[in-house]
């Protein structure tokens, strides 16, 4: 299958480096909005687009998109370039890591799921969902469009998280509550009860000490 990526940043040189090692997928080019667009017109020794002429230098009926894999805008940005392609005529592609586990589960076109993530039976992820690595989505969660869940995120069964809602790393959602759209989960950040759409829910900072560490050290080393 030949595919073409949205993005030429750090997160787009990952995820080529990830379909390279795909045999069924065939990474053909980028593309980009035009204020982004290299000098050059490459990117990783491959041909970049802008998006207002992407139908012209990568037809629909030759290739597929996958991406933009961004958090940019809570997600919105990723939403609207989907839904501006689908009506240029493009198909989207998806990418699991072979070492991720996602059988007897709903998964939704254009989507990204890095290694070692579990998706348990009679889940459902939405259009444009993004699992980074080390991601547990428990069974029968709903999960809605275009949401990004960092690494070692945990979503617990029959859990429901909205459309374009955002968990940083090492967050998570205690099971058969909801989180709801549009929401940012700062990293770090458990979650014990529902969460309306709109909020930010974040947990207590560190606390920082200088100089603390070399007290502590000499606490313990006496």
């Amino acid at each position: 299958m030949d595919l073409i990526l949205f993005g030429v940043g750090q997160i787009a040189e990952v995820m080529a480096h990830y379909i390279r090692e795909e045999p069924a997928l065939s990474l053909v080019g980028f593309v980009v909005d035009r204020e982004y667009l290299p000098a050059s017109r490459e990117f990783r020794e491959l041909p970049v687009a802008a998006w207002d002429e992407v139908e012209t230098v990568f037809p629909p009926d030759k290739v597929r998109i996958l991406g933009p894999v961004s958090y940019r805008g809570n997600n919105t940005f990723r939403r609207d370039r989907h839904r501006q392609a689908r009506e240029m005529g493009y198909r989207f592609a998806s990418y699991v890591h072979p070492s991720s586990h996602v059988g007897g589960a709903e998964i939704g076109e254009n989507s990204v799921i890095l290694e070692e993530c579990t998706v348990q039976p009679y889940a459902r992820l939405g259009v444009g969902t993004i699992l980074w690595s080390k991601v547990h989505i428990g069974h029968h969660a709903q999960v809605g469009d275009f949401c990004f869940f960092a690494s070692f995120c945990g979503i617990a069964g029959n859990a429901r998280v909205g459309d374009c809602t955002f968990f940083g790393g090492q967050s998570g959602l205690v099971d058969n509550l909801g989180v709801g759209s549009n929401c940012i989960v700062g990293a770090g950040t458990i979650l014990t009860e529902n969460v309306p759409d709109g909020a930010l829910a974040v947990s207590r900072g560190v606390r920082i000490v200088p100089n603390g560490a070399r007290r502590f050290a000499r606490t313990l080393l006496g």
